[in-house]
């Protein structure tokens, strides 16, 4: 965990997780906290609008920035 900003703090997760779970750039994020547990639940779902996925391997944007290849 980090510091972000000045009163929160944030948390990475290991793109290969993300990728078990099936989460792509553009899903919806909900986050649910179970204070009893001490635990934290994420849950993703697809954005009906949006295609996180290129074309094909060799799409690159016009700034030079390419998508992270899946593991």
């Amino acid at each position: 965990m980090f510091l972000f900003g000045r009163y929160s703090l944030a948390l990475l997760l290991p793109k290969k997780w993300l990728t078990e779970m099936a989460a792509n750039a553009g899903d919806i994020v909900t986050v649910k906290y179970e204070k009893e547990k001490r635990q934290v639940i994420v849950y993703f779902k697809k954005h009906p609008k949006v295609d996180s996925k290129p074309k094909d391997k060799s799409d690159k944007r016009s700034d030079g920035f390419e998508p992270i290849p899946q593991i």
